[in-house]
């Protein structure tokens, strides 16, 4: 822990990412959060199906260039190039990750193993629960309480 309150930033989270060449994510849906992908160096793909599209679609996102991501949106990220390629995440409300030992107890991102193919067949429909407001505030409050009780 960095000693700073939990929620001052609960607004938001950067993390900083690299995508080796030849790079294609699993498909990936964030149900409460909006994430902006901003390239910093290279070129990336990035396909999405937000919930009011009816097909997928792809933005090829180039250095200093961004895209954004809403919630609930599918998301799958590609580096198509033979160079890496360097990425900040922004991500809104902050993203909410929670272990305990080796056990994921949520996870903002639901990672799916599902093709877009499979997805479309199956009328975009997850058979995996998401997380739900609920969890996720749970979350939010004991992280909360994690933090203050280091900070005394």
């Amino acid at each position: 822990m960095s000693g700073l309150p939990f929620n001052l930033l609960e607004g938001v989270s950067l993390a900083l990412g690299g995508i080796n060449p030849g790079v294609k994510s699993k498909i990936q849906i964030m149900p409460h959060v909006t994430q902006i992908t901003y390239v910093l160096g290279g070129i990336l793909e990035v396909r999405m199906k937000g919930q009011d599209d009816q097909v997928p679609y792809s933005k090829s996102v180039r250095a200093r260039e961004a895209v954004i991501t809403e919630a609930g949106a599918f998301l799958q990220l590609i580096n198509k190039t033979d160079q890496p390629c360097e990425v900040l995440y922004i991500v809104s409300p902050a993203y909410l990750f929670e272990m305990t030992g080796t056990e994921v107890v949520y996870d903002d991102s639901l990672v799916l193993d599902e093709s877009w193919d499979d997805l479309q067949a199956a009328g975009w429909f997850i058979e995996k629960d998401l997380p739900t407001l609920a969890e996720r505030q749970a979350v939010c409050e004991r992280l909360a309480r994690k933090s203050a009780a280091k900070q005394r």
